[in-house]
């Protein structure tokens, strides 16, 4: 006589298979809206709305996934691979998002920073080659200024011993170096032309695109460098702009042979 043995087939949780289903989901939702953002489809309001979009569904995703794992453990079903993907999916689409905030935290709404709130640089030629739908550059003025002196108080001019020449050489270079890409760039002309560079690079979220101007002056001591950043479509910089300008004028002070004060 031939025994038959009895197999009982271990149910897999639903929650897990829904859980992994919803943060694929999210992922596509999150990456269309970056894709058409970078490529100018979608403006910066809309691509935010949609990548929130995604991070709600990663967001419920995750509870699917933890609602998951409790009851695999309760009753021993299958499906602990699936609620462990979907919980790395989603904290992967959250985690920016999240980093970010965290990042903005305590930080005004601010997209223009400068070293001179009195007497901005000004643009010159990226203010004629930006779409219209892009922010203003003219500078927003005393409150603007009042909160960055709250929030920022280094960023401050920055004054040389060396000729404007040789400065604006240096700060051309790091510009190139740092794969900005030049728009203008006027050397300085004696006590006749300040120096100018003019330059678009990227920055967070989304990989914003930001307007940079750094101005050479002579003085009567040597050589003033300002500089001003702006982001382009979005109300607030997350504070890109700030550390841009600070990165810059340190790394122009080590090459010029002094400390930044």
């Amino acid at each position: 006589m031939i025994r038959r043995r009895l197999y009982v087939e271990e149910r897999v949780s639903r929650l897990a298979i829904w859980s992994l289903r919803t943060a694929v989901f999210a992922l596509p939702v999150t990456a269309i809206a970056i894709g058409l953002y970078a490529l100018g489809t979608l403006d910066f309001r809309s691509a935010v709305y949609a990548v929130l979009a995604g991070v709600a569904v990663s967001g419920l995703a995750l509870l699917l996934a933890l609602a998951g794992f409790v009851v695999i453990w309760n009753e021993g079903l299958r499906g602990l691979s699936r609620v462990i993907a979907a919980a790395a999916l989603a904290l992967a689409l959250i985690a920016p998002t999240a980093t970010l905030a965290g990042l903005s935290t305590g930080l005004p709404a601010l997209h223009d920073i400068t070293t001179d709130t009195e007497d901005p640089p000004v643009f010159a030629t990226l203010n004629a080659a930006r779409s219209r739908h892009a922010n203003a550059l003219d500078y927003p003025g005393a409150v603007a200024a009042a909160e960055q002196e709250d929030a920022y108080p280094e960023i401050k001019p920055i004054d040389f011993d060396n000729p404007p020449d040789e400065v604006y050489n240096a700060a051309l270079s790091l510009v190139t170096r740092r794969k900005w890409t030049v728009v203008d760039a006027a050397p300085p002309r004696g006590a006749q032309r300040e120096g100018r560079i003019e330059a678009t690079t990227r920055g967070l979220p989304f990989g914003l695109r930001d307007d940079v101007v750094i101005r050479i002056r002579r003085t009567d001591q040597g050589t003033r460098v300002d500089m001003r950043s702006v982001t382009r479509n979005s109300d607030r910089d997350f504070g890109s702009n700030a550390r841009r300008i600070d990165a810059l004028l340190s790394d122009l002070s080590a090459m010029q042979g002094r400390r930044r004060r």
